[in-house]
């Protein structure tokens, strides 16, 4: 039903971009503004600029239709209603903080739908220095308990929120999360990362470390559909230095 009805929403949005040459001047209303047209065809196109960051980022993403733009708009062939939309989003977090994220995006929009057809990313300096955070700790981690994780899939806490299912699993991530890593931070930077997590059939590691550079693993294991701790390790390792900001 919704998708029915953006369609319908973007095809009358398209007749008033392109007016059929029949109508005569004298006759027409007054047109809507552009701004007005874009405003209503990004709202339209929402749930797939939606998904298509999502889908990216492999979590859930925010980003703001007040400054998203359409770049340009294509139609494939004269006189048809098959169009290739061109637009831009800038992606953020906590309160439109940093790191921020340009977003590319190309939907073809058509009768028979919406689809993405092309995605472009530039990120900043801090998704840079975010990435070379958690390398080191996650390098600094894997050594110390020496794991071999290379057939293991690797989740970071937003995205182990966004793509498993499974209850048990993720809340005792968010335990973690709330009880050890939350009262390890002192805004407004931090030097801890959240928990990350790998998975393999019924078998998974939790990884995290302290502020004072504590390597702390979970072993979990998961029996008739539910995940349970097994066993808990801690190791020295290297302090961390105070480089993100406390949402990070």
């Amino acid at each position: 039903m919704y998708k029915k009805a953006v369609l319908s929403a973007m095809g009358l949005l398209l007749l008033l971009i392109v007016p059929s040459p029949h109508l005569q001047a004298e006759n027409e209303k007054p047109k809507p503004s552009y701004t007005l047209i874009q405003d209503t065809l990004i709202t339209a196109l929402t749930p797939y600029l939606n998904q298509a960051v999502n889908d990216y980022y492999k979590e859930f993403k925010q980003f703001s239709l007040w400054d998203a733009r359409i770049l340009e708009i294509k139609r494939l062939q004269e006189g048809g209603y098959d169009f290739n939309v061109k637009l831009m989003v800038q992606t953020f977090e906590h309160a439109h903080s940093p790191p921020y994220g340009k977003e590319t995006i190309t939907l073809n929009v058509s009768p028979f739908g919406v689809k993405v057809i092309g995605y472009q990313h530039q990120g900043d300096e801090w998704e840079k220095r975010i990435h070379r955070f958690y390398q080191d700790a996650l390098t600094d981690l894997i050594q110390a308990f020496d794991l071999k994780l290379q057939t293991f899939t690797f989740y970071r806490y937003g995205q182990l929120l966004y793509r498993v299912k499974e209850k048990s699993l993720i809340d005792i991530v968010r335990s973690i999360q709330a009880n050890i890593i939350n009262k390890e931070i002192t805004p407004p930077e931090k030097n801890v990362i959240n928990p990350v997590t790998y998975i393999k059939g019924d078998q998974a590691y939790i990884l995290f470390k302290l502020a004072d550079g504590t390597n702390v693993l979970y072993v979990l294991q998961k029996e008739k559909n539910i995940w349970k701790v097994m066993e808990q390790k801690k190791k020295p390792g290297k302090k961390m230095k105070k480089e993100l900001l406390w949402y990070m």
